[in-house]
């Protein structure tokens, strides 16, 4: 109990771009995780609509996470070495994705 307060007030002193730092790949990652166990609905309404939205969830977040970095390096102009994680934390999603689509060019 009390870590849980100790946590949700460290949250709190956060500003709105450090949050969504944070929840841009938690929400990535139960896209994917949802994604995975839809699989087993397949042939259903609720594959093809569970699918299609995780689909464009992951895009909507791929995205977002590029413009979410950029508004980071915006603030962090002048402080860029003590909060390169929260760069990366944001950044993570889109470099993923960017380097997953590097490799799979050389490999094909």
């Amino acid at each position: 109990m009390i870590l849980s307060k100790s946590i949700l007030t460290k949250f709190k002193d956060l500003d709105l771009t450090q949050k969504l730092a944070i929840i841009i790949p938690v929400l990535f990652l139960l896209s994917c995780a949802t994604r995975h166990y839809l699989e087993s609905f397949r042939g259903t309404l609720i594959f093809a609509y569970g699918a299609t939205f995780t689909l464009f969830l992951n895009l909507f977040l791929v995205v977002f996470s590029f413009i979410n970095s950029i508004v980071l390096i915006i603030d962090l102009r002048l402080k860029i070495v003590p909060k390169s994680l929260w760069l990366l934390l944001s950044a993570s999603i889109f470099l993923y994705l960017f380097i997953a689509m590097t490799i799979a060019m050389f490999i094909i």
